[in-house]
């Protein structure tokens, strides 16, 4: 693999080079791929792993065959990985699923199981409602009281300092996402997890949209369950659960009869999607290259090439976020919800969402669309913060999602595109 990046930081165009979708052009220029908080594109690495299962290794795991030995090998070590990406203690606490939704709705039936009516717990506005519904849905089975962390809608943070009136004896679980994937907002899921420990409580961390942009340890964290998906850091369609083993062992999840009591097994429903297996083996493998030519860790083990790779990436999209909000502050009549100060850039992953004034979200989104700018609009599936923010009526927002094969050059044509179409407006 050519080094993508170099001590200097990550070389983009080296990188680019591993994706072979940033090719495709659209009205003879570049396709802009500014949508990534809705899933990644996928290196070359994690491509031909898929291909190169399906073409010489495919069957089911368990048997006494080839083929199968192998499939047994790729399902052992695609958890020793994700254990390594997220700093799990053993891949035993690694648990693969369709998505992060299929595994929360899982986890939720799961834990509900053994609360009772006057039991609390505690949600936030911020996040995706992935991480809302199924405990809402939970909470109204088994009579659990429902307490809401609200938003600051000035720079959409969470009210962290009103938790201390919502965490009681009677909490038993906080659901919080360590990023949201609507406006960027980093919170501060440490001091969440001391506070809610401190009653004797557990937190549900959604780091879906936090995964492609920082380095996640969880062990450092003191996380009791953490989730996120694969599609949205380079890889196919999977979820991923993490949990303290200790946890995973006391919960008694729903699974047929053939599965077990055995961790990881009794998480995992049915046959997994091994081809899918093998091309996140292969976005990891891409990573460590990435920390590898970056890190302090040459040679190093997977876990310090993984976070090597992470912080590069941190870093490169950090030095896009300040360009990309001092052009979005130049066009006539927009507006950014969420973070905006360069000094609280580290608050925040570059995910940017906005709105035009007398233009709908949907209308900036196919002008986009038109001159090849891929991005998002709507609610993005945080349909509590977008009520918060008085928005839901009005078509949401818009949102821009930069990843490190983005270029200076593309946040450039993003900004063009919205000046030229405000001043065709008049």
């Amino acid at each position: 693999m050519t080094s993508p990046i170099s001590r200097r930081g990550i070389d983009v165009q080296a990188v680019r080079a591993h994706f072979p979708a940033l090719a495709r052009t659209h009205a003879g220029r570049p396709l802009v791929y500014l949508d990534g908080p809705a899933g990644t594109q996928l290196p070359t690495e994690c491509i031909e792993a898929m291909v190169r299962y399906i073409e010489t290794s495919n069957a089911n795991h368990g048997g006494a065959f080839v083929t199968s030995i192998e499939t047994d090998a790729l399902l052992d070590e695609a958890h020793a990985a994700a254990a390594d990406f997220l700093g799990a203690h053993e891949p035993q606490e690694i648990a693969f699923g369709a998505n992060m939704t299929t595994i929360t709705l899982a986890v939720s039936r799961a834990l509900g199981r053994d609360l009772n009516a006057g039991d609390e717990i505690v949600l936030s506005r911020l996040d995706h409602d992935a991480n809302v519904a199924p405990w809402l849905a939970m909470a109204e089975e088994r009579g659990v009281r429902v307490r809401w962390l609200e938003v600051r809608a000035e720079d959409c943070t969470l009210d962290l300092d009103a938790l201390e009136s919502l965490i009681g004896e009677r909490t038993r679980l906080v659901a919080l996402g360590l990023a949201s994937n609507a406006v960027g907002t980093l919170n501060d899921v440490g001091r969440v997890i001391e506070m809610a420990h401190a009653y004797g409580a557990h937190v549900f961390v959604d780091a879906v949209h936090a995964a492609p942009h920082v380095p996640i340890d969880v062990s450092s964290l003191r996380a009791d369950y953490l989730v996120c998906s694969t599609y949205k850091f380079y890889a196919p369609h999977l979820g991923v659960l993490y949990g303290r083993r200790d946890l995973l062992e006391r919960l008694r999840f729903f699974r047929v009869r053939p599965a077990g009591s055995a961790l990881p097994g009794k998480l995992e429903t049915g046959t997994p999607p091994f081809e899918l297996l093998a091309g996140l083996l292969g976005t990891f493998a891409y990573l460590t290259a990435l920390g590898r030519a970056y890190g302090d860790h040459p040679g190093g083990d997977r876990w310090s090439e993984l976070h090597a790779a992470m912080a590069a990436i941190r870093a490169h999209e950090h030095g896009l976020t300040g360009p990309l909000l001092e052009g979005l502050a130049s066009v006539p009549g927009l507006r950014v919800n969420g973070i905006i100060e360069p000094a609280r850039f580290d608050e925040r992953v570059p995910t940017v969402a906005f709105r035009i004034e007398g233009l709908q979200p949907r209308r900036i989104a196919e002008h986009l669309a038109g001159l090849g700018i891929n991005v998002w609009d709507g609610d993005m599936y945080a349909i509590e913060l977008i009520r918060s923010l008085g928005l839901d009526d009005v078509g949401g927002v818009v949102r821009v999602g930069l990843m490190h094969y983005n270029t200076l050059e593309e946040v450039d044509r993003l900004v063009e595109a919205l000046r030229d179409l405000t001043q065709a407006r008049g």
